[in-house]
């Protein structure tokens, strides 16, 4: 009735009574979601969390759905006119008896139906993946291509062999025996196949051994889907209270970090370097480009007179807010000339690049001196530590002080860039 009947009004009654169906499956469905991960012990959220999310229908609206099945519609009872559902506003309850087929060969009940759609919402998925659930098994990351952006500091060229390995075996024979659904662990044969692959490129592991690696970079690759999903990682504490000991213990949950690689210490330590040497650089390089620049406009016969008011204009500009413009007529020259003398843009770029080429070379100095020896002889760590580095400075001050430039003249200056210039005037 509820798709074919010629009366409008019969049709609408008909998918009420459906949806009143439908939604006692949806919250029975929800019920199970937290005990399917076990979490009620944990109470990281309960069954009613997630009806919000599926139990959208206010249970009085008449609504039908058009003749192609795919726009549901409002019915006004008292003249039978309709008016779509806007996207986004559509009744779940609704969405399920659309795409819900009656006459399939697999004679899917409507109970089935709703618990399956009710699984795969979207909404309810994304809620779980903020919680690190209802992501892929571990042997289902595997499976698919790992990113070559997560090379160097997460994962090494020895992880990508062991993936590669992992792949030539687990994807073959799945595919020879034509398995569907969920990925399971690999069998002990296929284990000591992969084993033999990475023998012969002299890499040499126990099967616990590589079982160990396999659930580490899939915990990585996780969190890097994760990432894409969310825009978050599933993220846990280090340390949890035990109460049988009155203190604090490294947590249990954590099984592939407990025992951290020495070049992720000397990361970390290098990272604490840097952040307390860049403000000390960043000074240096503007008192040096300031400086320069000075000569550079004494050497100009068309603006040596400006030379000497050039600090001046720089606090005109970053302390006193004043526009190029404004600047222009307090010296009583046209703006185009105002914007020759200070040429704010290139003085930008140059303190950019000279305050990333010094910060680096501060920065190895600071591995020698440290003795971060690991990090210091490994070739690709010290190709992503410039990356990082040039992307610190970049979004810790050059991205906001370009910013500025293109903002409105009425926009206070406060970048780290501008407060520096405004140190180094005051001293």
């Amino acid at each position: 009735m509820f798709r074919s009947t010629d009366d409008i009004y019969q049709r609408a009654l008909a998918g009420l009574c459906l949806r009143c169906y439908v939604s006692h499956r949806i919250l029975i469905t929800c019920k199970t979601i937290p005990h399917i991960y076990n979490v009620s012990a944990e109470n990281l959220f309960r069954y009613t969390d997630l009806l919000p999310f599926v139990l959208n229908d206010d249970g009085t609206a008449l609504v039908i759905v058009d003749s192609e099945g795919k726009t549901q519609h409002i019915l006004n009872h008292h003249d039978s006119t309709t008016r779509p559902i806007l996207k986004g506003g559509e009744f779940f309850s609704v969405d399920i008896l659309q795409r819900f087929n009656p006459n399939l060969g697999s004679n899917e009940s409507l109970d089935n139906w709703t618990s399956r759609l009710t699984r795969q919402n979207q909404e309810i998925k994304s809620f779980l993946w903020e919680f690190g659930l209802a992501t892929p098994s571990d042997w289902g990351l595997l499976c698919k291509s790992v990113p070559r952006s997560l090379s160097g500091l997460l994962l090494t060229e020895e992880d990508y062999e062991i993936v590669k390995a992992f792949q030539t075996v687990y994807q073959r024979d799945r595919l020879k025996t034509r398995q569907k659904g969920r990925c399971s662990e690999p069998t002990p044969s296929q284990l000591q196949e992969m084993l033999n692959l990475l023998q012969q490129i002299n890499i040499t592991f126990s099967p616990q051994q590589l079982i160990y690696n396999l659930k580490r970079i899939a915990e990585i690759l996780r969190q890097d889907w994760l990432f894409k999903k969310t825009g978050t990682t599933k993220t846990l504490p280090t340390e949890v209270y035990d109460n049988s000991t009155n203190d604090y213990l490294p947590n249990p949950d954590l099984p592939y970090y407990t025992d951290r690689e020495p070049e992720d210490i000397e990361l970390e330590k290098l990272q604490e370097i840097w952040k307390n040497l860049f403000e000390k650089v960043l000074y240096k390089i503007i008192a040096e480009v300031i400086h320069q620049r000075i000569e550079d406009l004494k050497k100009s016969k068309g603006y040596k007179n400006f030379a000497q008011r050039f600090p001046e204009g720089l606090r005109l500009y970053y302390q006193e807010n004043k526009s190029l413009s404004e600047i222009g007529k307090l010296w009583e020259i046209e703006w185009s000339k105002a914007r020759r003398i200070f040429q704010i843009e290139n003085f930008l770029e140059i303190v950019q690049y000279r305050t990333e080429e010094i910060f680096l070379e501060k920065l190895l100095q600071s591995v020698n001196k440290y003795q971060l020896t690991r990090i210091y002889h490994e070739t690709d760590y010290l190709k992503n530590i410039a990356a990082e580095i040039r992307e610190f400075a970049y979004e810790k001050t050059f991205k906001e002080a370009k910013a500025e430039l293109a903002a409105s003249k009425k926009q206070i200056k406060n970048s780290l860039f501008a407060q520096i210039i405004r140190i180094y005037l005051n001293k």
